[in-house]
């Protein structure tokens, strides 16, 4: 599968998922259609990286790597959880309350490992978009906008009640109907920026620090 098509697919989950979680905006119709759609795109995703299940235990595996293919299961079984969670709900009166309270653990974790798995794959990008703003005039603006987003984006992840879903931490899920759906996308936009890039970082982190010990050594 040619790798256009498998970024259209990442970009287009990645919207998808963002619509999907703003549950009190969309029609139920609507999000059923979006989470099969989903649910479609992510096997699709899964087929066309086929080659890289295979070859999990093959080669080297170090912390990243181990990191990865962590994420990458986790998100599989959340994916799945989703899924069944949805039919439990649809599909079976006796099984609606669980239902709700499954799909509502699921899909927080879902977009919280979404996140984490852009942080893993955003090192070419950012190391390409560092380098270039260093060779601009508004490299601090660029720096201080980042702050701006990483804290609004820690800001809603504590305001959104995101953490209080991932743990079942309250019943239901409660939505602020008088928020806007531009406000409502802003946030989890943010929070996504913020897990992927501290995701991001933390890596980098590690690395370097793995690179100076082998150089000691």
């Amino acid at each position: 599968m040619k790798k256009e098509f498998r970024i259209f697919i990442d970009i287009s989950m990645t919207i998808l998922l963002l619509i999907l979680m703003g549950y009190y905006i969309t029609e139920n119709k609507i999000h059923e259609t979006l989470g099969i759609t989903l649910f479609v795109l992510f096997i699709a995703h899964n087929i066309s990286n086929i080659k890289w299940y295979k070859s999990i235990f093959k080669g080297k595996h170090s912390f990243q790597r181990i990191f990865h293919v962590i994420i990458n299961l986790l998100l599989l079984i959340a994916m799945f959880g989703m899924m069944i969670s949805a039919i439990m709900i649809t599909t079976n009166v006796s099984t609606i309350v669980l239902g709700r309270k499954l799909h509502m653990i699921f899909n927080s974790w879902i977009f919280i490992l979404i996140a984490i798995h852009i942080g893993i794959h955003l090192n070419g990008i950012m190391t390409k978009i560092n380098k270039k703003m260093k060779n601009y005039a508004f490299e601090y603006v660029y720096y201080f906008l980042i702050v701006i987003i990483l804290g609004f984006g820690i800001y809603s992840f504590i305001s959104s009640g995101l953490w209080e879903d991932m743990f079942l931490l309250k019943e239901y899920k409660f939505f602020d109907y008088e928020k806007n759906s531009i406000t409502f996308y802003l946030e989890y936009l943010s929070i996504m920026f913020f897990i992927s890039i501290t995701t991001y970082s933390l890596l980098l982190l590690i690395n370097k620090i793995k690179n100076r010990k082998e150089r000691k050594i």
